[in-house]
């Protein structure tokens, strides 16, 4: 069975990932599916240039490669 790690954040994104576990559709599919909780970051400055915004902010978890995919 292949192993997958992901974040979770908010329900919005989150939910069907949960449900799709909680259903068993991972392991029909033979993947061995973790979840880790995602880094909740506040952002203190707003910008209006779209350069200026850190596409993987608050997902620390993949950029420390301790997750495979992450909600996007």
């Amino acid at each position: 069975m292949k192993k997958v790690v992901s974040e979770t954040s908010g329900a919005v994104f989150s939910l069907p990932w949960l449900v799709a576990k909680d259903e068993g559709f991972f392991i029909e599919e033979g993947i061995n599916m973790e979840f880790v909780e995602s880094n909740s970051v506040k952002v203190d400055q707003h910008t209006s240039d779209p350069e200026e915004v850190d596409p993987i902010l608050g997902h620390k978890p993949f950029e420390d490669q301790q997750v495979a995919i992450y909600r996007a």
